[in-house]
């Protein structure tokens, strides 16, 4: 969408406030808001911002600039805020030049995403498309409780999040964009949003969309919605599952496809879920960047945490969900909430494409429950194990070249300075747990 028509639509909408959005390297969202009068100018100078405020910049240097992309823009709900509103997502410049700012997500995922072309040729096209899972919480005199009871598909009235899904799936649909499914999740107080296959950068923009309206549409009823991996020890954790193809658009041909083999997957298909196997312990790093991610990947809780993969085996790190020809994708399942979905489907492309680039060989899938191999059983079967918490993600990703050069070594350092700092501040503090079980030595 040109400028001049976002302008028409901002006018024919009599939107009157802008919200220039961008994440920041850990995956949280800003908003920069400006009058809508002001976006044509916005969009051709940008508009410059301190990035040293949150944390992507030294203070000495913190000038950065927001040019917003018109292909973004969304008019919100009206019953947000008290006069019409709208977002768009911007891209991230050095002051005063057209340089891109090699600390923008949204450019690490750009230039991943052209890695692909360069490889495949310039009509491909990087599909995503994210299972979006979150928790519900009312505010009690005892602290936050997850909202309802419901487990698998419930229905109202157990499923008490249906009202609030509603609202937003036709909110999302008003702005042009179709939630396919949504339903209860296993969890009490937890659901789930499945949104229709779109370019990588799409998804992402699309995803961010979707978590603002959540949290905002949870807030406005006294609940909050919240995408942490895993809220109470004992209990399912929340993920998001991630599926990627890659498809020749000007061919109408799904690169992942093979009608000729039984699996119906491709030679690159094949090498693709090789790379994500063989790249899988650093990029746990991206995928699950916090200190709490790792407390959902553990066994028996349908957590993936078993570097394998198989057909439909959901204990697997990579699975083929069902769907062939131009649907056959492949799932990562790992990804939770708290990761920066840039840079998460970033890191997913660049392993996969390594992949495919060295022609990795694909060990043999597994379709027996892992969960009920022993450790004998699996090392046997050469599955390993992901990362048991971030320091030692970090720590592998500290190895992987291939994914250091895909984020850019500037953007890896941020982000490893940015994580270790939270990993040590984790790990210096005093948690209730350590003063019931050492009080008393």
């Amino acid at each position: 969408m040109k400028a001049s028509e976002v302008s028409k639509l901002i006018e024919k909408e009599n939107v009157k406030d802008i919200a220039l959005q961008f994440s920041d390297i850990s995956g949280i969202l800003h908003s920069l808001w400006i009058p809508s009068e002001l976006f044509s100018k916005a969009a051709e100078e940008g508009i410059h911002t301190d990035g040293s405020s949150v944390a992507m910049v030294d203070i000495s240097k913190s000038d950065l600039k927001l040019v917003p992309d018109p292909d973004t823009l969304a008019v919100l709900p009206p019953n947000l805020f008290p006069q019409k509103t709208a977002r768009v997502m911007s891209d991230i410049f050095e002051p005063e030049s057209t340089k891109p700012f090699e600390l923008d997500p949204r450019f690490v995922l750009k230039k991943m995403m052209n890695e692909a072309k360069k490889t495949f040729g310039a009509s491909i096209k990087y599909n995503a498309c994210s299972e979006i899972e979150f928790f519900l919480f009312k505010k009690t005199d005892c602290g936050i409780q997850l909202l309802d009871e419901g487990e698998y598909l419930a229905s109202p009235p157990a499923d008490l999040g249906a009202e609030l899904r509603l609202e937003v799936t036709e909110n999302l649909r008003n702005m042009g964009i179709l939630v396919e499914k949504h339903h209860h999740e296993v969890p009490h107080g937890k659901y789930e949003f499945n949104l229709a296959y779109s370019d990588a950068l799409t998804m992402a923009d699309t995803t961010y969309l979707i978590k603002f309206l959540l949290k905002l549409t949870a807030a406005k009823r006294g609940l909050i919605a919240s995408f942490m991996p895993k809220p109470f020890q004992g209990q399912y954790g929340c993920g998001l599952h991630t599926h990627v193809s890659l498809t020749d658009e000007k061919k109408a041909k799904n690169l992942f496809y093979n009608p000729k083999r039984s699996n119906g997957l491709s030679e690159v298909a094949l090498n693709f879920i090789a790379g994500l196997l063989a790249h899988a312990k650093s990029l746990a790093a991206l995928t699950n960047p916090s200190v709490n991610s790792y407390k959902r990947l553990v066994p028996g809780w349908e957590a993936p945490v078993y570097i394998s993969w198989a057909m439909y085996n959901r204990s697997v790190l990579v699975r083929v969900p069902p769907g062939r020809h131009m649907r056959t994708r492949l799932e990562y399942r790992p990804t939770d909430g708290s990761c920066n979905f840039y840079v998460a489907f970033a890191g997913i492309l660049a392993a996969g494409l390594d992949g495919v680039r060295r022609k990795m060989e694909l060990p043999e899938p597994v379709e027996e429950d892992i969960y009920e191999m022993d450790a004998r059983q699996r090392e046997k079967r050469g599955i390993g194990l992901l990362p048991g918490n971030l320091g030692e993600a970090l720590a592998e990703l500290s190895k992987d070249r291939v994914l250091q050069d895909a984020l850019g070594h500037a953007f890896y350092e941020k982000f490893v300075e940015i994580k270790t700092r939270e990993w040590r501040d984790f790990n210096t503090t005093v948690h209730e747990w350590e003063r019931k079980k050492y009080l008393d030595v």
